[in-house]
């Protein structure tokens, strides 16, 4: 556990005994007595001379005490000795078990070994998986979206026959325990890793939680690799897709017992790719919709449930006791806001996260409102949303669209999570965002003069200099 935890490779262990005090000093002589048995127990079975090789007794974790404590609950001061005698009370009134060294007879020896299955996938069954993975979201945890972390889980998970399933964030990657035969490799300036190892980052902007990618083509040598990844814009929002990448910010590569680094990966079978599938399905509430006096949509909760919240100020939501399961239905939805769909009725301050809701039914004009007054209604829900339309005002998180101007729209600060800068490069309507080394924490103050698809222009009317406009809150409005 310490080696797991500390990242460290001693080849020797301890353990130890935790016990419990109480006000009640009865409970406490009870805890006492109870933990000295264990002990003695302990001592015998692993044949430790309870007298000169138990030291112990130490503040081995910053939440843990001496027995001192205890004792002391106990009535009997705080000498670590008075515990040894509890101990030595018992030494001889328990039993160290036997281990059988019998061999197996005749009988044993005409049985077959029972087959095991494999612990790992081959070679080539590892990146044909790999390659199915590209233009699929992948939410292995059914949380926070499509994850860097969750293309790794995933990955690991069905190449080891769904014998480990990875576990923290992105940069605790390297902490995990594997088959035997892996390897923890520290990426060097002359290290090519091998297809189908696994690229873990845990320097500059990725320092506090890491990003974690599977590693697709290795020609490029020392200078670059083509990499399969989620969320490296921080949107959650993309499938597995391609990227070639600098090796910036990567510090280990995760590399199975089955890679063979001489193998020709030109010898992998071309397999059908899996398509990507519509994060929405064709079914899901949409991001932005007018206000309605009529429902728009049924719909039902998805498998990852529902909790309604309340619009407490501004378009920030706060949580209410209000849950219901996977498959609850109906919502009736009347509005979505920037992803918050108004449900139960056309004033209610009830909101549902879209990416939660089903749609099972969409009213037709004709079921919702009567015909003849349809301009009349078109024209009024026209003003209606032009007056529910989110303004700019202090506190609330920057829409995400606004045009171009030179001079600046509002002030906002960063939230309690910093600010990343990122570059924008290519033209018009096919836009790419990368990231720079530049990251502010919380409370940096910004200007914002353009906002595109999330992305506020921060600095200068001209400055190529980029933030996610989650990660901000308006201040003062110009």
């Amino acid at each position: 556990i310490d080696n797991q935890w500390y990242n460290a490779d001693a080849d020797y262990a301890a353990f130890g005994v935790e016990a419990c005090y109480f006000t009640d000093k009865k409970r406490s002589l009870k805890s006492l007595d109870n933990a000295a048995r264990i002990m003695a127990y302990l001592t015998k079975f692993w044949k430790i001379n309870y007298k000169n090789e138990m030291p112990g007794h130490q503040d081995i974790q910053y939440d843990k005490q001496d027995p001192g404590n205890l004792l002391e609950a106990c009535g009997l001061g705080r000498n670590t000795s008075i515990f040894d005698g509890y101990v030595a009370k018992h030494i001889d009134g328990v039993k160290a078990p036997k281990v059988s060294k019998k061999k197996a007879g005749n009988k044993g020896k005409n049985k077959e070994k029972p087959k095991s299955k494999p612990s790992t996938k081959d070679y080539q069954s590892a990146i044909n998986y790999m390659y199915s993975l590209k233009g699929k979201f992948v939410d292995f945890d059914n949380r926070w979206a499509y994850q860097c972390m969750d293309l790794a889980v995933d990955y690991v998970y069905h190449i080891t026959n769904g014998k480990i399933r990875m576990w923290g964030h992105a940069k605790d990657s390297i902490l995990n325990i594997f088959p035997k035969g892996w390897k923890i490799v520290k990426n060097t300036s002359d290290y090519v890793p091998p297809v189908g190892a696994i690229g873990v980052c845990t320097y500059g902007i990725y320092q506090r939680y890491g990003h974690i990618y599977l590693v697709w083509d290795n020609s490029g040598g020392t200078n670059t690799q083509t990499v399969l990844e989620q969320n490296f814009d921080g949107n959650a929002d993309t499938p597995a897709k391609l990227r070639v990448d600098n090796f910036y910010g990567t510090t280990h590569y995760i590399v199975p017992s089955f890679v063979d680094e001489d193998y020709d990966v030109n010898k992998i079978k071309t397999v059908t790719t899996r398509k990507a599938t519509n994060k929405y399905n064709d079914k899901r509430v949409p991001k932005n919709l007018v206000w309605s006096k009529t429902p728009h949509y049924i719909a039902k909760a998805d498998s990852a449930g529902v909790t309604i919240c309340k619009d407490v100020k501004n378009g920030y939501m706060k949580k209410t006791n209000l849950v219901y399961k996977a498959g609850y239905s109906p919502f009736y939805v009347y509005e979505v806001r920037e992803g918050w769909a108004r449900v139960y009725s056309e004033s209610s301050n009830y909101w549902v996260w879209h990416e939660r809701l089903i749609i099972t039914k969409e009213y037709k004009h004709n079921e919702t409102r009567d015909g003849k007054k349809a301009s009349k209604q078109t024209k009024e829900m026209k003003k209606i949303a032009k007056k529910s339309k989110n303004k700019l005002s202090i506190g609330q998180i920057p829409p995400k669209r606004l045009s171009w101007q030179r001079k600046k729209y509002f002030a906002a600060r960063a939230d309690s999570f910093g600010a990343t800068i990122l570059n924008r490069h290519g033209g018009k309507g096919n836009y790419s965002w990368n990231m720079t080394n530049t990251t502010y924490g919380k409370g940096q103050l910004f200007y914002v003069y353009e906002i595109i698809d999330g992305w506020c222009r921060v600095h200068g009317p001209s400055d190529n200099y980029w933030v996610w406009h989650e990660r901000l809150r308006i201040t003062k409005v110009y």
